[in-house]
Protein backbone atom coordinates (compact mmCIF):
# COMPACT_ATOMS: atom_id res chain seq x y z
CA UNK A 1 0.00 0.00 0.00
CA UNK A 2 1.00 3.14 -0.70
CA UNK A 3 0.22 5.47 2.16
CA UNK A 4 0.04 9.29 3.33
CA UNK A 5 0.10 10.25 6.49
CA UNK A 6 -0.89 13.86 7.52
CA UNK A 7 -0.17 15.13 10.88
CA UNK A 8 0.59 18.54 11.83
CA UNK A 9 3.75 18.07 13.54
CA UNK A 10 6.43 15.72 13.18
CA UNK A 11 9.34 14.65 15.52
CA UNK A 12 12.00 15.32 16.44
CA UNK A 13 11.61 17.75 19.29
CA UNK A 14 8.76 17.99 21.73
CA UNK A 15 5.61 16.79 20.74
CA UNK A 16 2.53 15.42 22.00
CA UNK A 17 0.86 11.87 22.07
CA UNK A 18 -0.35 12.21 18.62
CA UNK A 19 2.71 12.93 17.15
CA UNK A 20 4.65 10.74 18.88
CA UNK A 21 2.26 7.77 17.05
CA UNK A 22 2.83 9.31 14.04
CA UNK A 23 6.15 8.51 14.23
CA UNK A 24 6.08 5.22 15.28
CA UNK A 25 3.51 3.80 13.11
CA UNK A 26 5.11 5.48 10.06
CA UNK A 27 8.21 3.38 11.02
CA UNK A 28 6.24 0.68 11.67
CA UNK A 29 4.34 0.34 8.70
CA UNK A 30 7.59 1.35 6.59
CA UNK A 31 8.47 -2.66 6.54
CA UNK A 32 5.24 -3.89 4.44
CA UNK A 33 4.42 0.11 2.82
CA UNK A 34 5.44 2.86 1.04
CA UNK A 35 4.94 6.02 3.65
CA UNK A 36 4.98 9.62 3.36
CA UNK A 37 4.10 11.72 5.85
CA UNK A 38 3.18 15.63 4.98
CA UNK A 39 3.08 18.04 7.98
CA UNK A 40 4.27 21.42 8.77
CA UNK A 41 7.32 22.91 9.09
CA UNK A 42 8.26 23.94 12.56
CA UNK A 43 11.54 24.77 13.70
CA UNK A 44 14.68 24.26 13.47
CA UNK A 45 13.17 22.21 10.39
CA UNK A 46 13.70 23.57 7.20
CA UNK A 47 10.57 22.95 4.53
CA UNK A 48 11.26 20.44 1.95
CA UNK A 49 11.93 16.65 1.87
CA UNK A 50 13.58 14.00 3.99
CA UNK A 51 14.40 10.48 4.00
CA UNK A 52 14.79 8.95 7.37
CA UNK A 53 13.54 5.09 9.32
CA UNK A 54 12.65 4.02 5.41
CA UNK A 55 10.27 6.70 5.26
CA UNK A 56 10.01 10.34 3.77
CA UNK A 57 8.50 13.35 5.37
CA UNK A 58 7.29 16.64 3.62
CA UNK A 59 7.16 19.26 5.82
CA UNK A 60 5.38 22.39 4.23
CA UNK A 61 5.69 26.10 4.79
CA UNK A 62 3.97 27.43 8.03
CA UNK A 63 2.08 30.33 8.21
CA UNK A 64 1.23 32.07 11.78
CA UNK A 65 -1.81 34.13 10.34
CA UNK A 66 -5.12 32.70 11.63
CA UNK A 67 -7.98 31.45 8.46
CA UNK A 68 -5.23 32.29 6.21
CA UNK A 69 -3.25 29.43 8.00
CA UNK A 70 -5.86 26.98 7.53
CA UNK A 71 -6.36 28.04 4.02
CA UNK A 72 -2.56 27.71 3.31
CA UNK A 73 -2.20 24.03 4.94
CA UNK A 74 -5.25 22.96 3.11
CA UNK A 75 -4.40 23.72 -0.49
CA UNK A 76 -0.52 22.74 0.50
CA UNK A 77 -1.71 19.30 1.80
CA UNK A 78 -3.47 18.66 -1.73
CA UNK A 79 -0.80 20.49 -3.97
CA UNK A 80 1.99 18.00 -2.10
CA UNK A 81 -0.48 14.84 -2.40
CA UNK A 82 -1.33 15.79 -6.21
CA UNK A 83 2.63 15.71 -7.10
CA UNK A 84 3.42 12.02 -5.59
CA UNK A 85 4.19 10.02 -7.76
CA UNK A 86 2.99 7.15 -7.74
CA UNK A 87 -0.01 8.10 -6.59
CA UNK A 88 -1.16 7.20 -3.02
CA UNK A 89 -3.76 4.56 -2.62
CA UNK A 90 -5.00 6.22 1.03
CA UNK A 91 -4.34 9.31 3.40
CA UNK A 92 -4.23 8.17 7.11
CA UNK A 93 -4.76 11.93 8.89
CA UNK A 94 -4.01 12.06 12.50
CA UNK A 95 -6.67 14.15 14.55
CA UNK A 96 -9.73 15.67 12.92
CA UNK A 97 -8.87 19.27 12.11
CA UNK A 98 -6.90 20.62 10.27
CA UNK A 99 -5.32 16.99 8.95
CA UNK A 100 -8.61 14.60 8.53
CA UNK A 101 -10.74 18.16 6.94
CA UNK A 102 -8.01 18.62 4.68
CA UNK A 103 -7.11 14.77 3.99
CA UNK A 104 -11.49 14.65 3.37
CA UNK A 105 -10.99 17.76 0.94
CA UNK A 106 -8.35 16.09 -0.84
CA UNK A 107 -10.56 12.77 -1.07
CA UNK A 108 -13.15 14.31 -2.44
CA UNK A 109 -11.25 16.51 -5.18
CA UNK A 110 -8.94 13.93 -6.16
CA UNK A 111 -10.75 10.57 -5.26
CA UNK A 112 -8.44 9.37 -2.61
CA UNK A 113 -9.75 7.83 0.27
CA UNK A 114 -9.10 9.12 3.34
CA UNK A 115 -9.57 7.90 6.98
CA UNK A 116 -9.70 10.01 10.14
CA UNK A 117 -7.72 9.25 13.68
CA UNK A 118 -9.29 10.73 16.15
CA UNK A 119 -6.68 11.29 18.97
CA UNK A 120 -8.81 12.33 21.95
CA UNK A 121 -11.88 13.54 24.23
CA UNK A 122 -11.31 17.11 22.56
CA UNK A 123 -12.06 16.10 19.59
CA UNK A 124 -15.78 15.33 20.21
CA UNK A 125 -16.86 17.86 22.46
CA UNK A 126 -19.56 18.58 20.44
CA UNK A 127 -21.57 20.66 22.59
CA UNK A 128 -18.82 23.49 23.28
CA UNK A 129 -18.35 26.72 20.64
CA UNK A 130 -15.34 25.30 18.76
CA UNK A 131 -13.80 24.58 15.20
CA UNK A 132 -14.70 20.71 16.68
CA UNK A 133 -18.07 21.01 16.43
CA UNK A 134 -17.71 23.26 12.95
CA UNK A 135 -15.70 21.01 10.97
CA UNK A 136 -15.75 17.74 12.71
CA UNK A 137 -18.81 15.84 12.36
CA UNK A 138 -18.96 16.40 8.68
CA UNK A 139 -15.21 15.74 8.31
CA UNK A 140 -16.04 11.96 10.38
CA UNK A 141 -19.14 12.16 7.87
CA UNK A 142 -17.56 11.85 4.56
CA UNK A 143 -14.56 10.46 5.60
CA UNK A 144 -13.92 6.76 4.01
CA UNK A 145 -13.12 5.42 7.60
CA UNK A 146 -12.91 7.03 11.43
CA UNK A 147 -10.76 5.38 13.77
CA UNK A 148 -10.60 5.66 17.42
CA UNK A 149 -8.17 4.69 20.18
CA UNK A 150 -11.00 2.72 22.61
CA UNK A 151 -14.06 1.06 22.70
CA UNK A 152 -14.90 3.83 25.67
CA UNK A 153 -13.61 6.41 23.07
CA UNK A 154 -16.21 4.62 20.25
CA UNK A 155 -19.27 4.95 22.59
CA UNK A 156 -18.24 8.90 23.83
CA UNK A 157 -18.44 10.17 20.16
CA UNK A 158 -21.19 8.00 19.09
CA UNK A 159 -23.11 9.45 22.15
CA UNK A 160 -21.94 12.81 21.37
CA UNK A 161 -22.82 12.68 17.43
CA UNK A 162 -26.24 11.62 18.92
CA UNK A 163 -27.23 14.72 20.79
CA UNK A 164 -25.31 17.45 19.12
CA UNK A 165 -24.81 15.95 15.27
CA UNK A 166 -27.45 13.80 14.74
CA UNK A 167 -27.98 13.73 10.97
CA UNK A 168 -24.13 12.36 11.26
CA UNK A 169 -24.58 9.56 13.79
CA UNK A 170 -25.43 6.82 11.34
CA UNK A 171 -22.97 7.28 8.51
CA UNK A 172 -19.97 7.80 11.05
CA UNK A 173 -20.91 4.53 12.75
CA UNK A 174 -21.09 2.40 9.91
CA UNK A 175 -17.62 3.18 8.79
CA UNK A 176 -15.86 3.44 12.82
CA UNK A 177 -13.53 1.13 14.01
CA UNK A 178 -11.75 0.66 17.18
CA UNK A 179 -7.19 0.80 16.73
CA UNK A 180 -5.21 1.48 19.79
CA UNK A 181 -1.80 2.83 20.27
CA UNK A 182 0.95 0.87 20.01
CA UNK A 183 3.59 0.06 22.67
CA UNK A 184 7.12 -1.17 22.49
CA UNK A 185 7.78 -3.92 25.11
CA UNK A 186 11.02 -3.55 27.20
CA UNK A 187 12.78 -7.33 27.22
CA UNK A 188 12.74 -7.33 31.12
CA UNK A 189 11.35 -4.46 33.14
CA UNK A 190 12.73 -4.16 36.69
CA UNK A 191 10.72 -5.55 39.53
CA UNK A 192 11.03 -2.41 41.29
CA UNK A 193 12.99 0.92 40.31
CA UNK A 194 16.81 0.16 39.54
CA UNK A 195 17.81 3.17 40.97
CA UNK A 196 17.79 4.27 44.97
CA UNK A 197 17.15 7.82 44.01
CA UNK A 198 13.81 6.37 42.65
CA UNK A 199 11.15 9.42 41.86
CA UNK A 200 7.69 9.74 41.00
CA UNK A 201 7.35 10.36 37.35
CA UNK A 202 4.75 12.78 35.31
CA UNK A 203 5.06 13.18 31.72
CA UNK A 204 3.16 15.53 29.48
CA UNK A 205 2.65 19.07 28.09
CA UNK A 206 2.94 21.55 30.51
CA UNK A 207 -0.43 23.31 30.39
CA UNK A 208 -3.44 23.32 32.50
CA UNK A 209 -5.33 20.25 31.28
CA UNK A 210 -2.79 17.86 32.36
CA UNK A 211 -3.24 18.58 36.13
CA UNK A 212 0.66 18.93 36.69
CA UNK A 213 -0.10 21.46 39.83
CA UNK A 214 -2.32 18.70 41.52
CA UNK A 215 1.16 16.38 41.34
CA UNK A 216 3.12 19.27 42.38
CA UNK A 217 0.67 20.07 45.82
CA UNK A 218 0.04 16.10 46.55
CA UNK A 219 3.84 15.89 46.58
CA UNK A 220 4.52 18.26 48.41
CA UNK A 221 3.22 16.78 51.44
CA UNK A 222 5.12 14.18 51.06
CA UNK A 223 8.84 13.10 51.60
CA UNK A 224 9.09 11.91 47.65
CA UNK A 225 10.48 13.86 45.15
CA UNK A 226 9.21 14.09 41.61
CA UNK A 227 10.78 14.46 37.90
CA UNK A 228 8.46 16.26 36.07
CA UNK A 229 9.42 15.56 31.41
CA UNK A 230 7.39 17.87 28.93
CA UNK A 231 7.62 21.55 27.83
CA UNK A 232 4.72 23.93 28.00
CA UNK A 233 3.28 27.63 28.66
CA UNK A 234 2.94 26.40 32.22
CA UNK A 235 6.24 25.84 33.42
CA UNK A 236 6.92 29.01 34.86
CA UNK A 237 4.07 29.16 37.02
CA UNK A 238 4.62 25.59 37.75
CA UNK A 239 8.05 25.93 38.95
CA UNK A 240 7.20 29.11 41.49
CA UNK A 241 4.66 26.53 43.05
CA UNK A 242 6.89 24.02 43.67
CA UNK A 243 9.32 26.57 45.09
CA UNK A 244 6.42 28.05 46.76
CA UNK A 245 5.44 24.78 48.36
CA UNK A 246 9.07 23.18 49.40
CA UNK A 247 8.48 20.48 47.37
CA UNK A 248 11.75 18.56 45.34
CA UNK A 249 10.78 18.60 41.88
CA UNK A 250 13.12 18.01 39.38
CA UNK A 251 12.23 19.68 35.81
CA UNK A 252 13.46 17.92 32.91
CA UNK A 253 12.31 19.51 30.07
CA UNK A 254 12.04 17.31 26.78
CA UNK A 255 13.10 14.21 27.45
CA UNK A 256 13.82 12.24 24.34
CA UNK A 257 12.58 8.24 23.93
CA UNK A 258 16.04 6.85 25.35
CA UNK A 259 15.52 9.51 27.77
CA UNK A 260 12.22 8.33 29.17
CA UNK A 261 13.25 5.09 28.78
CA UNK A 262 15.29 5.65 31.96
CA UNK A 263 13.11 7.62 33.93
CA UNK A 264 10.34 4.85 33.73
CA UNK A 265 12.69 2.39 34.74
CA UNK A 266 14.00 4.44 37.77
CA UNK A 267 10.34 5.46 38.94
CA UNK A 268 9.01 4.96 42.13
CA UNK A 269 5.41 5.26 40.17
CA UNK A 270 4.16 7.26 37.43
CA UNK A 271 1.25 9.69 37.54
CA UNK A 272 -1.22 10.97 35.01
CA UNK A 273 -3.59 13.87 36.57
CA UNK A 274 -5.54 14.97 33.76
CA UNK A 275 -8.30 17.15 33.97
CA UNK A 276 -10.14 16.39 30.80
CA UNK A 277 -10.03 13.49 28.37
CA UNK A 278 -7.00 11.98 26.83
CA UNK A 279 -7.11 9.48 23.48
CA UNK A 280 -5.03 6.61 24.79
CA UNK A 281 -1.93 8.02 27.01
CA UNK A 282 1.14 6.94 25.80
CA UNK A 283 2.57 7.76 28.80
CA UNK A 284 0.45 5.28 30.80
CA UNK A 285 1.27 2.38 28.49
CA UNK A 286 4.88 3.23 28.80
CA UNK A 287 4.83 3.09 32.47
CA UNK A 288 2.73 0.06 32.42
CA UNK A 289 5.14 -1.55 30.15
CA UNK A 290 8.06 -0.95 32.25
CA UNK A 291 5.77 -2.71 35.00
CA UNK A 292 5.18 0.76 36.97
CA UNK A 293 2.12 1.34 39.29
CA UNK A 294 0.58 4.02 37.87
CA UNK A 295 -2.03 6.62 39.63
CA UNK A 296 -4.10 7.86 36.54
CA UNK A 297 -7.63 9.84 36.58
CA UNK A 298 -10.23 8.47 35.69
CA UNK A 299 -10.93 10.93 32.26
CA UNK A 300 -11.58 9.82 28.78
CA UNK A 301 -9.20 7.63 27.48
CA UNK A 302 -8.06 6.58 30.71
CA UNK A 303 -10.86 4.20 31.66
CA UNK A 304 -11.02 0.91 30.09
CA UNK A 305 -7.13 1.05 30.46
CA UNK A 306 -6.54 1.36 34.26
CA UNK A 307 -8.59 -0.26 36.29
CA UNK A 308 -8.61 0.74 40.61
CA UNK A 309 -7.29 -1.34 42.31
CA UNK A 310 -6.12 -3.97 39.49
CA UNK A 311 -3.37 -2.19 37.46
CA UNK A 312 -3.00 0.97 39.06
CA UNK A 313 -5.17 3.21 41.53
CA UNK A 314 -7.39 6.17 40.06
CA UNK A 315 -7.93 9.25 41.73
CA UNK A 316 -10.89 12.33 40.96
CA UNK A 317 -9.07 15.03 39.27
CA UNK A 318 -7.97 18.21 41.18
CA UNK A 319 -7.80 16.25 44.49
CA UNK A 320 -4.43 16.88 45.64
CA UNK A 321 -5.19 14.91 48.72
CA UNK A 322 -6.67 11.96 47.54
CA UNK A 323 -3.18 11.79 45.16
CA UNK A 324 -1.64 11.82 48.12
CA UNK A 325 -3.04 9.40 49.70
CA UNK A 326 -2.46 7.09 47.00
CA UNK A 327 0.86 7.39 46.87
CA UNK A 328 1.24 6.96 50.64
CA UNK A 329 -0.22 3.71 50.05
CA UNK A 330 2.10 2.66 47.35
CA UNK A 331 4.80 3.42 49.78
CA UNK A 332 2.96 2.17 52.85
CA UNK A 333 1.25 -1.05 51.99
CA UNK A 334 3.54 -3.90 51.18
CA UNK A 335 3.56 -6.10 48.03
CA UNK A 336 1.06 -3.08 46.55
CA UNK A 337 3.03 -1.32 44.01
CA UNK A 338 4.74 -4.88 43.12
CA UNK A 339 1.14 -6.39 42.63
CA UNK A 340 0.02 -3.14 40.52
CA UNK A 341 3.07 -2.95 38.26
CA UNK A 342 3.04 -6.88 37.55
CA UNK A 343 -0.73 -6.53 36.41
CA UNK A 344 0.10 -3.10 34.44
CA UNK A 345 3.11 -5.28 32.66
CA UNK A 346 -0.07 -7.60 31.59
CA UNK A 347 -1.96 -5.18 30.58
CA UNK A 348 0.65 -3.38 28.15
CA UNK A 349 0.96 -6.45 26.20
CA UNK A 350 -2.31 -6.97 24.99
CA UNK A 351 -0.46 -3.37 23.16
CA UNK A 352 1.67 -4.73 21.82
CA UNK A 353 2.49 -3.85 18.15
CA UNK A 354 2.62 -7.11 16.81
CA UNK A 355 -1.13 -7.33 18.21
CA UNK A 356 -1.99 -3.97 17.08
CA UNK A 357 -0.43 -3.29 13.73
CA UNK A 358 -2.45 -6.20 12.31
CA UNK A 359 -5.66 -4.04 13.01
CA UNK A 360 -4.73 -1.06 11.73
CA UNK A 361 -3.44 -2.85 8.29
CA UNK A 362 -6.94 -5.12 7.82
CA UNK A 363 -9.35 -1.87 8.16
CA UNK A 364 -6.59 0.32 5.87
CA UNK A 365 -6.79 -2.50 3.48
CA UNK A 366 -10.47 -2.94 3.46
CA UNK A 367 -11.16 0.94 3.28
CA UNK A 368 -8.93 1.38 0.41
CA UNK A 369 -10.71 -0.82 -1.67
CA UNK A 370 -14.21 0.26 -0.56
CA UNK A 371 -16.13 1.44 -3.53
Amino acid sequence: MNLVILVGRFPPGPQGGAERQAECWARRLTARHRVTVVTRREPPHPPGRETRDGFEVMRLPLSRVPIWKTWRDAVGIERTVRSLDPRPDLLLCFQSFISGWAGVRVQQRLGIPAVVWIRGEGEYLLGERSIESLFNPGTWKVARGVLVQSEQGRQALLDALDRHARPAHAAVAAHLEVVPNGIELPDAPPAGPASSDARVLTVGRLIPEKGMDTVIEAVAALPGRLTIAGTGTERARLEALAAQRGADVRFAGFVARDGLSALYRDASCVVLASRRGEGLPNVMLEAMAWARPVIATPVAGVQGLVVDEVNGLLVPPDEPGALRDALGRLAREPGLAARLGAEARRTAETYAWERVQPRLERVLERWRTAA
